[in-house]
């Protein structure tokens, strides 16, 4: 069992973005259900989050804010990201034997930016090797895009930009 929380208001304060993020599909009745009530939000999921649970406890130790993307599924739209927040909590429980839910509350919904609404915007998070050649030897290599087969259930993304913007830029990784 795995539990990550950290105070319930939906306050943002002044830290800034955790250089990744998770990527999930919800439909778009869930989202708007989210925006009818509140904006605030909780997602169930049957598979366990353990390694998203476990990247909001070490932004939350950093003081870094873990983004959430939801992409949805319209007609003539196909899968894109219609909106993200901020992961407050993230809690895995075992069911019994081989049986998981995971519950990720987060903050008000904020819409996505039209220019990174496409799913193949953002990239999937490199490897921790790529990363340390990076840090070390300064070689950035091509990224890859994340695609519709590889959301499910969740995906481990580069945080965008814009979010990072929006919730203050991190002095390092």
């Amino acid at each position: 069992m795995a539990n990550s929380s950290m105070d319930s208001s939906t306050e943002r304060s002044a830290t800034a973005s955790h250089p990744f993020c998770i990527a999930t599909v919800v439909t778009e009745k869930a989202v708007e259900a989210m925006l009818e009530v509140s904006g605030t939000g909780s997602y169930r999921d049957e598979h366990p989050w353990l390694v998203a649970a476990q990247m909001l406890t070490e932004a939350q130790a950093l003081g870094r804010e873990l983004p959430i993307l939801f992409a949805t599924t319209s007609a003539g739209h196909g899968m894109h990201f219609s909106h993200w927040s901020v992961i407050r909590a993230i809690d895995v429980v075992e069911l019994h034997r081989g049986q998981w839910e995971s519950r990720c509350s987060f903050d008000r919904l904020q819409p996505f930016n039209p220019i990174w609404e496409a799913v193949d915007s953002v990239f999937v998070k490199p490897s921790q090797e790529q990363l340390e050649r990076e840090r070390l030897e300064h070689i950035k290599v091509s990224r890859q895009s994340l695609d519709e087969h590889h959301i499910h259930p969740y995906a481990i993304c580069e945080t965008p930009v814009f979010i990072s913007e929006a919730l203050g830029v991190p002095t390092g990784r």
